[in-house]
């Protein structure tokens, strides 16, 4: 049985190993990272990013948005999730009025 002669030495895979960005609770989000330094390029040396980014097929340019886009959306999810923590928003009670006046007299008479 091949189960048998298992001895784990290929479990080489990148699966394999762990980093504190793989833990549930880690404050830094990779493509959140990813997309403010390579906005950070673009600013500070707009020729280093053109070299970096000019090449890109149309394939390659719709997948980097792609990536763009899911480094916000994770950075909102993590925003919410701290909201959720703290306890959520915490809103203002206001005293709702109970009769409405749109204009014209007054009401019963």
């Amino acid at each position: 049985d091949d189960d048998d002669d298992y001895d784990g030495a290929d479990d080489c895979s990148l699966e394999a190993y762990t980093t504190p960005l793989d833990e549930e609770i880690c404050e830094i989000d990779e493509y959140v990272v990813f997309k403010q330094v390579l906005q950070g390029l673009e600013a500070s040396d707009p020729i280093w990013y053109t070299a970096l980014t000019g090449n890109l097929t149309p394939e390659q340019q719709n997948q980097l948005r792609e990536v763009m886009v899911l480094a916000d959306q994770r950075k909102a999810a993590a925003e919410s999730k701290k909201i959720e923590q703290s306890g959520g928003y915490n809103f203002v009670n206001q005293t709702v009025p109970t009769t409405f006046n749109f204009g014209g007299k007054p009401l019963g008479r």
